[in-house]
């Protein structure tokens, strides 16, 4: 029986619109394609939310991969905590979960600066059992570390958990520790599959 879901973050309780932001600049599809490659389509980003490195060290190693955008680069990450906003079902559907007798975690790739800049504006937060954000233990999705430190702090049992999230590649590692995994396309798809696995929602 089901008695815990944990949600990834971006594209799944908020809406990451990195992509919104580079079309709204009117880049030409090139500059499109370079300052993706050097940013979140990177290895660099997961660096980001790893929260080894310094921000300013990923930063000058984005702009050294595709050195002919470098203003436009600096731009993105001047401007990537306003890119992610809160989906509207979000603190609902958390709500309703709990009202209905269910743990609620959150497990998400997450920077430092990016966390601790938007965590207060999220109104699911205020309701959530917990959760592990990846800078905060030097891991990310999908290695299993990451899985590890949640099945831990909260003594979760992955067979009567179930996983959101928005990367097939998370879904996979999830699966393989024992997890029920929903790959998230969109609200109304979860919620189908959620239910599906006669979780009351």
């Amino acid at each position: 029986m089901i008695n815990t879901i944990i949600f990834d973050i971006g594209n799944v309780l908020a809406h990451f619109g990195w992509k919104d932001y580079l079309l709204s600049c009117n880049y030409d599809e090139e500059t499109l394609r370079k300052i993706s490659n050097a940013t979140v389509q990177s290895d660099i980003w997961l660096e980001w939310d790893r929260g080894v490195k310094e921000s300013r060290e990923l930063i000058e190693l984005s702009c050294l991969r595709e050195p002919s955008v470098e203003k436009e680069i600096r731009d993105f990450y001047d401007n990537i905590h306003s890119m992610i906003v809160e989906y509207d079902y979000a603190a609902g559907l958390v709500k309703r979960l709990k009202g209905n007798g269910y743990k609620v975690y959150i497990l998400s790739n997450y920077s430092k600066a990016s966390y601790e800049s938007q965590k207060d504006g999220f109104e699911f937060i205020k309701h959530i059992d917990g959760g592990i954000v990846s800078y905060k233990i030097k891991h990310v999705k999908p290695e299993a570390a990451i899985y590890h430190a949640l099945i831990e702090e909260y003594r979760i049992n992955p067979s009567e958990a179930v996983f959101l999230d928005d990367l097939q590649v998370n879904i996979d590692a999830a699966k393989e520790l024992g997890f029920n995994a929903i790959l998230f396309e969109c609200y109304g798809q979860a919620i189908g599959e959620l239910r599906e696995l006669e979780v009351q929602i």
